[in-house]
């Protein structure tokens, strides 16, 4: 794997925005989980960002890979990101929540089926958790982000398991935005409540894919019917840049040698 284009994306994205005051990855930073060189390459990659850039990153699927392809706990990551220790027992690290200025932001981990040997109770645990979580908050903008996304634009779309636990908490405590992985494309939902379409942001959570920043594309992928954009970024990679403000949240989606992909904003004066 080629983690030179991961570098070059987080680079040119910190070049282009040194105002920035942390950045996050969605999970699957590397290839295998359990493999140290590819942690020493992608550690490399974020050299001269990392030092004076704090990272929040999450854990995607394939943080739970050994070398031999069998499922793991995702060891590695655990050990080398100093992360909030708040989230449920037994998911301390891989779990978290965290404030800047008026948001607050909830770190989620969706590898249910990679870690059912060894957290049976990853998505129940983690539902308990976040509804506490999100009643104790008092900051005006809620951000989430987990890696498999509750409406996803692979073939099989909407993942029920997440969505059923996940979604009706998104609603009832107005999360804004769900920034999600996985399918490695620039998507974006209505702003969406009990799975319906809203007129305005305020009334509903947006779910907005965040796209590639390293060599992975897929051809299975495609827009659906709740998708009101969609780009599959087989040509480049690229990175998202959020902005809040008092009374704006404003995202947009970069090429990694800075081309707009798109750009989308929730207003709640």
């Amino acid at each position: 794997i080629d983690y030179g284009v991961w570098r070059t994306t987080l680079q040119q994205a910190y070049r282009a925005n040194p105002d920035a005051v942390f950045f996050t990855n969605g999970g699957d930073l590397v290839d295998v989980g359990q493999d140290y060189a590819e942690w020493e390459a992608w550690f490399a990659g974020v050299e001269g960002v990392a030092e004076s850039l704090p990272t929040m990153p999450l854990t995607g699927n394939h943080e739970s890979y050994t070398p031999e392809r069998v499922f793991s706990r995702p060891v590695f990551f655990t050990a080398q990101f100093a992360l909030p220790d708040n989230g449920p027992d037994g998911l301390k690290g891989q779990v978290y929540s965290f404030d800047y200025g008026d948001v607050h932001f909830v770190m989620l981990d969706s590898q249910e089926g990679e870690q059912r040997s060894f957290v049976p109770d990853l998505i129940e645990a983690q539902r308990v958790w976040l509804a506490a979580d999100l009643a104790a908050t008092q900051k005006k903008w809620r951000i989430a982000f987990i890696h498999r996304p509750l409406y996803g634009n692979k073939p099989e779309g909407v993942n029920e398991r997440l969505r059923q636990s996940f979604a009706p908490l998104f609603d009832q405590y107005h999360v804004d935005v769900v920034f999600t992985a996985h399918d490695h494309v620039v998507a974006r939902t209505a702003p969406l409540f009990d799975g319906e379409e809203m007129a305005a942001p305020a009334r509903g959570t947006i779910y907005a894919a965040t796209g590639r920043s390293g060599t992975k594309t897929y051809t299975n992928v495609s827009a659906k019917e709740w998708n009101v954009f969609f780009h599959n970024p087989v040509e480049e990679p690229n990175y998202l840049v959020v902005m809040v403000n008092a009374d704006q949240l404003r995202v947009k989606a970069v090429t990694q040698s800075g081309n707009l992909i798109d750009e989308w904003s929730v207003d709640r004066p």
